[in-house]
């Protein structure tokens, strides 16, 4: 692990994660860089002398998915038929692990990490080394300018060939026929959006890489077919009259929708809109110090397609603060207003959203540089 790396990427997502309320995680930084190092000291005290590069070719060797390989050859299935891998791929013991939780979620990570919207097929190919199949109705409507769409079933018992691509195949997926499939979407021959759905324990997830590079994850309801688990009640939860105006302000933009909420009001809208992978909205809540200038949003939309592991975590972070977050109050202080959040059963905990006000009264959450 670099971790000297790992932090400095830690201090540039503290903005947008649940940390972005502390103004120095210096303190926070050093206690991880202890608590990793000790753990490090325990982990490989007798593997001391080994080499750095020793250790390095066994992690690699250990920890990559077998379907994620740079140098690979690429078959794919046209229409719906069955096929197998190209003449250049090896067998790998791993290529039928569907009961293996940990070997899917790495291949998920995996995947999360090397694909990007934008890629085009010939990348796409280099590194995935399963067949794909030629999806001619997913069952969507392709109002995005989708154009075309790949199916991969990944982690598959021999003989398991998809059919239809409507529906996530949930009992497919419970039964470990297969350990997770993959829809991809094209546009102009380069990748648009992909959804991953995936099976750990009991559970099925439904995994998605949006077009504007944000990510969305949850547990596919399986009571009611739907997409999403049902939502639990939470204190991020907006009123009819609340949802009215998120909906207004994600399709017009316009601040003056906004004239007279308070700093939690913003909060709410702000978190839904993470929650909703409403990158323009999230971009047009925030507000800069200042004499700082504020990003252009080409640029944030550029920098946050570059990193689809940060955006999942971002995700993630989102969606914990919304179930365990017990309580919001407002902290005026001489130059600055915060919106705590406290947490269930976590003691003295919170996360903090730094607010200004624009020159004209509204609330925006803070956007540190």
């Amino acid at each position: 692990m670099n971790l000297d790396k790992w932090l400095v990427e830690f201090k540039e997502t503290a903005d947008r994660t649940l940390l972005h309320g502390m103004e120095d995680t210096t303190g926070l930084e050093e206690q991880i860089r202890m608590n990793v190092e000790k753990k490090a000291k325990r982990r490989f005290r007798f593997t001391y002398p080994v080499s750095a590069a020793l250790v390095a070719v066994v992690l690699v060797i250990g920890f990559t998915p077998y379907l994620l390989q740079k140098e690979s050859t690429s078959t794919h299935t046209p229409k719906g038929t069955s096929a197998e891998a190209g003449t250049h791929q090896k067998p790998d013991p791993k290529a039928h692990s569907a009961s293996d939780d940990q070997v899917i979620m790495e291949t998920v990570d995996e995947i999360v990490d090397v694909l990007r919207v934008g890629m085009t097929q010939e990348q796409i190919k280099e590194k995935i080394s399963v067949p794909y199949t030629v999806v001619e109705d997913y069952g969507g409507s392709g109002d995005d300018g989708t154009e075309e769409y790949w199916g991969y079933s990944i982690l598959a018992k021999e003989g398991y060939q998809r059919k239809d691509w409507t529906m996530i195949e949930t009992e497919a997926l419970l039964k470990r026929d297969v350990g997770l499939e993959m829809l991809v979407g094209w546009k102009d021959k380069k990748l648009h959006w992909y959804t991953v759905s995936y099976v750990q324990g009991k559970d099925v997830y439904l995994l998605k890489l949006n077009s504007n590079g944000t990510i969305q994850e949850d547990i596919v309801d399986l009571s009611q077919g739907g997409t999403g688990s049902p939502a639990a009640s939470s204190i991020f939860d907006l009123k009819p009259e609340e949802e009215d105006r998120y909906f207004n302000y994600m399709y017009e933009k316009k601040d003056e929708l906004l004239r007279g909420l308070s700093p939690i009001d913003i909060v709410k809208l702000y978190v839904r809109a993470v929650q909703d992978g409403q990158l323009e909205m999230q971009y047009a809540l925030r507000i800069v110090d200042e004499g700082v200038e504020k990003p252009t949003f080409e640029q944030y939309l550029e920098e946050v397609k570059r990193d689809p592991a940060r955006e999942r975590n971002f995700w993630r972070s989102n969606k914990k603060m919304m179930e365990l977050g017990s309580k919001m109050w407002v902290e005026h202080k001489d130059d600055e207003t915060i919106v705590w959040i406290e947490y269930k059963d976590s003691g003295p905990d919170k996360t903090g959203y730094i607010m200004r006000q624009d020159d004209q009264g509204i609330w925006k959450v803070r956007w540190r540089p």
